[in-house]
């Protein structure tokens, strides 16, 4: 067997992602793993772990002055989220108890 060409192995992922409609998870993935750095350590130890579902993020807050100043804030952590990702991946963040 003889190789006609050669790609890289990020070539081939990539590809592979791509083709298996997996990207937009890897993406949610993405910004599950910015909630901490976007909004501090301390704030992150006091929430929930979030989810990521068909683009809404759900965190669990069950301190209600903290949820009630995230509530307030949500547009700006969507944005600041999709900027570091690159894309539009959040449509919405949502903090419940």
């Amino acid at each position: 067997m003889k190789r006609t060409e050669a790609q890289s192995i990020g070539d081939i992922l990539r590809i592979a992602l791509q083709e298996n409609c997996m990207s937009s998870r890897l993406d949610e993935c993405k910004a599950v793993d910015l909630w901490e750095p976007t909004v501090g350590t301390y704030i992150a130890s006091q929430c929930r772990r979030p989810v990521v579902k068909d683009g809404v993020m759900t965190v669990g807050i069950p301190n209600a002055p903290l949820r009630h100043e995230l509530s307030m804030n949500r547009s700006k952590l969507r944005d600041a989220i999709n900027r570091q990702i690159g894309k539009q991946t959040l449509s919405e963040i949502r903090f419940s108890s």
